[in-house]
């Protein structure tokens, strides 16, 4: 259907629907035809008062030019409706929000981000994390790490686990990044991962940073906090990402932060990861799932998925999608027992983008898909596919498995208003019916296993400080609307 048809039936649909209606599933965009949005981070809000709904987290640039960035927080209720939209500024300085996490004693959430300085003749760059409270008031900052060259936040959890004799525990902060400094006429590039863990107000307890030998881009996109291992109190650490054209696991001992072990991989030719989720055996074994893409040579970008048992080894991969199609998986999470019907707690929810033909038409568009957790291959036959309208793209770089449905978000470069708007931020609830919107298609790709093969790489550890940082400004800035109707 023609997408400004679409726009002006959603808004018709929405002065006409009930609130249990919107309530089921709904497709958003939000943002000004000034700012360039995106969502990079979501959760569903489980402990705040009110709960119900989802936060997501990322980056608007007022005017469309940068590098004046800044951090965008925007809270949802279940219904569609705003609770919040905030854009945080920093003395005029870019910064930017990358995932969040929900305190469980439901005070509000912790962000990671960056923040960056005007000049870029003396960087000053910092990876830093920002707690707000359920209401978007930020209540504190920190920086971790390196202020020098560039610094960047991906990631962040609240652990479920820790050891006090060891100065951790069950609440801590894992927030990971990167420190990054360009090539010079004398010296090679330097690639650095960097988590920190620190205490429930940001004060730290360790930061490290992780470095390697070997060539290429080491980046480290996405952390988890494995079950324990008796007699271990604390469970390690387990960040994916990529190291050169192979993608990377980094295993890391959850009280002090030493190297545990590691692993890369080459997928169909090269790969990396986007995300990990932790997973436990019946017998309580602790293992993780990695989402990402592989590529072949000469060859169009396809989903990857890999699943770990102890010690870093691989135990099964496998790859989604058509050589014709470019598809990359960005986020997974572990349903909840109502997140797809029929489909128990603990299988693979995992969305990206896929870039191909639909009806002939070459579209980029948003997915879900849920894969059985042992065999990474289709759990159930059809997943879901959001945009198919020609080549505009809505991506989803972020979901969270939630009660009666999933959230994901990320962008949408369809004008929905018909405004002039080149890029919103898009937030979407699937229905626990089969992950459906109202503009939501059938999604069938093939899946194929790869034979398990890894090798290992080594990792130095320098240890890094934290600093206190000034509270951003906070700004509201105009909310979602409606822009694929209401959903069944």
């Amino acid at each position: 259907m023609n997408a400004y048809r679409r726009t002006w039936m959603a808004l018709a649909l929405l002065s006409l629907a009930p609130t249990a209606a919107l309530a089921q599933s709904w497709e958003m965009a939000s943002g000004l035809p000034t700012q360039r949005d995106v969502h990079r981070g979501t959760k569903e809000v489980r402990n705040c008062l009110n709960p119900g709904g989802v936060l997501s987290v990322g980056t608007t640039t007022p005017g469309g030019v940068n590098p004046n960035t800044n951090m965008l927080i925007e809270r949802l209720t279940a219904g569609a409706g705003t609770l919040f939209r905030f854009q945080y500024d920093t003395a005029q300085r870019p910064e930017q929000a990358a995932q969040v996490v929900e305190f469980r004693d439901g005070t509000g959430f912790a962000v990671v981000g960056s923040l960056d300085p005007t000049s870029t003749t003396a960087p000053q760059s910092r990876f830093i994390v920002t707690k707000i409270d359920c209401n978007g008031q930020p209540l504190w900052r920190f920086s971790y790490g390196d202020t020098t060259e560039v610094n960047t936040g991906w990631d962040i959890l609240q652990a479920n686990s820790g050891t006090a004799a060891a100065g951790t525990s069950a609440g801590d902060l894992v927030a990971l990044g990167r420190y990054f400094s360009p090539a010079t006429a004398t010296a090679p590039a330097i690639h650095r991962a960097r988590i920190a863990r620190t205490r429930v107000n940001g004060a730290p307890i360790w930061v490290r940073d992780y470095q390697t030998s070997i060539s290429g881009d080491f980046e480290l996109h996405a952390i988890a906090e494995l079950v324990p291992v008796l007699p271990n109190a604390t469970g390690d650490l387990v960040a994916v990402g990529r190291i050169g054209g192979e993608a990377a696991v980094l295993q890391v001992n959850g009280n002090t932060g030493a190297v545990v072990c590691t692993a890369r991989m080459r997928g169909l030719g090269t790969a990396q990861y986007h995300d990990v989720v932790p997973v436990r055996t019946a017998a309580g074994t602790p293992e993780f799932l990695a989402v990402g893409e592989t590529t072949a040579a000469g060859a169009a970008s396809q989903v990857y998925l890999s699943r770990f048992v102890p010690n870093c080894l691989l135990r099964v991969h496998t790859h989604w999608g058509a050589t014709a199609d470019r598809e990359i998986g960005w986020a997974g999470d572990l349903t909840l027992a109502t997140t797809y019907g029929g489909v128990g707690a603990g299988a693979l929810l995992f969305g990206g983008e896929v870039n191909g033909a639909y009806n002939g038409v070459f579209s980029q568009d948003a997915f879900l898909h849920v894969a059985h957790p042992q065999t990474l291959m289709p759990l159930i036959p059809i997943g879901r596919r959001y945009g198919t309208q020609g080549a505009l793209a809505e991506k989803a770089l972020t979901l969270s498995a939630a009660s009666n449905g999933a959230y994901f978000a990320g962008l949408t470069t369809t004008d929905w208003l018909a405004n002039g708007d080149p890029q919103h931020a898009f937030t979407a609830r699937a229905s626990v019916n089969g992950l459906k919107t109202n503009c939501a298609v059938d999604w069938q790709p093939l899946a194929f296993d790869l034979t398990p093969a890894s090798q290992t790489y080594g990792v130095t550890t320098i240890t890094r400080s934290a600093l206190q940082e000034p509270l951003p400004a906070r700004q509201a800035v105009q909310s979602q609307t409606l822009c694929c109707g209401v959903g069944p």
